[in-house]
């Protein structure tokens, strides 16, 4: 018997190995081994590189005060499909074991699609961390799922929307990497002006498009919540709070 592994597993070579156990399926035996590894991370401070990311339905938004970039992901569009692919199936499919079958499946493919584009944007944030220098990457300490936001639709849609799950991979990707995740208050960082601290109102000139009623600066929302999460990043620093840095 020959033990056949991927390019994928390679990373495992040289770390710890831990328990293993066979796992016998319809298409063959497998080895199921858990490896550990120990990592040194630099400590969050005032003087780190940092990229700080902006979690949203549909795009996810990174950079600092020198850049920011963008990556769609379109996930509520794809969560909203299944949801409704998945309603048809309850309200058509006779059977319970049929519709339990269809209904796992496409959960299943949903989550797969899903997970996918998860690892996708957090290889490209860590990479580019790597290409900068950066050393800690800053995300929003949120808690949505289980508030009121206003109607059926919404809550559905925040319901469906797994944004803890991918905070949880970049952490562990970025963590592997040797990189420190770190958790700030989220509270008005689209609303606040990251030059002046001045109240930022909707502009004329596009709905995510934002204007500080105390210095002028005109730019789209993201940008601005970036932007701010960078900046609690080193207010938090500068006051000698201790970052979040766990889930």
């Amino acid at each position: 018997m020959r033990l056949l592994h991927g390019e994928y597993h390679e990373r495992f070579r040289g770390m710890e190995h831990g328990e293993a156990r066979l796992v016998l399926r319809d298409d063959g035996i497998y080895l199921n081994v858990s490896f550990s590894q120990t990592i040194i991370l630099p400590e969050p401070d005032a003087n780190a590189r940092v990229i700080a990311v902006d979690v949203n339905e549909n795009v996810i938004v990174y950079g600092n005060n020198d850049f920011v970039e963008r990556f769609e992901t379109n996930e509520g569009i794809i969560r909203t499909r299944y949801f409704l692919k998945r309603r048809r199936i309850q309200s058509r499919v006779r059977g319970r074991e049929l519709q339990r079958r269809l209904l796992e499946k496409y959960r299943g493919r949903e989550w797969n699609r899903i997970r996918e584009i998860y690892y996708k944007v957090a290889k490209e944030i860590i990479n580019k961390a790597k290409e900068i220098g950066a050393a800690v990457i800053v995300m929003e300490d949120l808690e949505i799922h289980g508030k009121d936001m206003g109607s059926e639709e919404l809550n559905g849609r925040i319901h469906r929307w797994s944004y803890r799950r991918f905070q949880q991979i970049l952490e562990y990707q970025a963590k592997l990497n040797g990189l420190n995740v770190v958790y700030v208050d989220p509270r008005d960082t689209s609303r606040t002006c990251p030059v002046c601290n001045g109240e930022m109102d909707p502009s004329r000139n596009g709905r995510r498009l934002r204007r500080c009623r105390r210095c002028g600066l005109e730019e789209n929302r993201d940008v601005i919540a970036v932007k701010n999460l960078a900046k609690r990043y080193y207010e938090e620093c500068a006051n000698a709070r201790t970052p979040k840095t766990s889930l």
